[in-house]
Formats: structure tokens, sequence, C-alpha cells
């Protein structure tokens, strides 16, 4: 019988589980709950090793490195709000206040264009 050959063999990293308590009338039951990609499989968390994201945690799809099907799952993991659903729910809130800023930022600057392109006109 051969020997297999471990050189060749490739390991895909272990996916992150994340774990939630409930306590519901039952004495303190755990139910596990894998992050899955939108392929319904459990999501790979991988590391950066760019110049401009150095050592940087993301999650993607375990098909990503493979041909043929798979999803677009990918997303950084910001370690500072991964652990606090509340501050993540809080960051959300605030880029969307930020967004819609930017949005009525724009929306004044163009009405200000609009007005010096009107008196430019009534001087003429």
């Amino acid at each position: 019988m051969p020997s297999p050959n471990f050189s060749q063999k490739t390991f895909e990293p272990i996916p992150k589980i994340e774990e939630e308590m409930s306590t519901p009338s039952s004495f303190g039951s755990i139910t596990k709950k894998e992050e899955l990609c939108d392929c319904r499989l459990p999501v790979r968390i991988c590391t950066s090793k760019t110049k401009d994201n150095p050592n940087k945690k993301f999650k993607v799809c375990p098909n990503s490195l493979k041909p043929g099907k798979k999803c677009k799952y990918w997303e950084w993991i910001d370690e500072l709000v991964t652990g606090n659903p509340d501050l993540k729910q809080e960051l959300e809130a605030v880029k969307e206040d930020v967004a819609c800023l930017k949005k009525e930022v724009q929306e004044l600057k163009n009405k200000t264009h609009s007005y010096r392109v009107e008196i430019s006109c009534n001087i003429i």
C-alpha cells in the first residue's frame, strides 16, 4: 500500500462559529449560530496580506478560491464592534447619517451653483 503524499494536500481554515447565549425558561441552553455566506455555507475567516490592509481580517465565501459557483460574500471584520451588537447598530446608524448629510451637502452645493448662475445672468 503506497504511503499518502501529504505535501500536496491543501487545508482550508476552520470557519468561525459564533455562540449565542439564550436563557429561556429552560436552564441556560446554548445555541450555536454559524455565520453563513450567500451560498448558505459557513464563512471563512482570512487575513489580508496587502500593503494597504496588512493583517486585517475579513470574512469570505468558502468557494471564493475555487472555480465555478460562488457567491460574492465578502466583509471586513471590524474587530472593535464585532463583539458588541449595540455598538455595531450604532455604527450603522452613524454611517446612514453621514450618507444623508453628504447627500444634503451636495444638494446645497448644487443650489448654490444654480443661484450663482442665475445672479450672473441677471447682471449681464
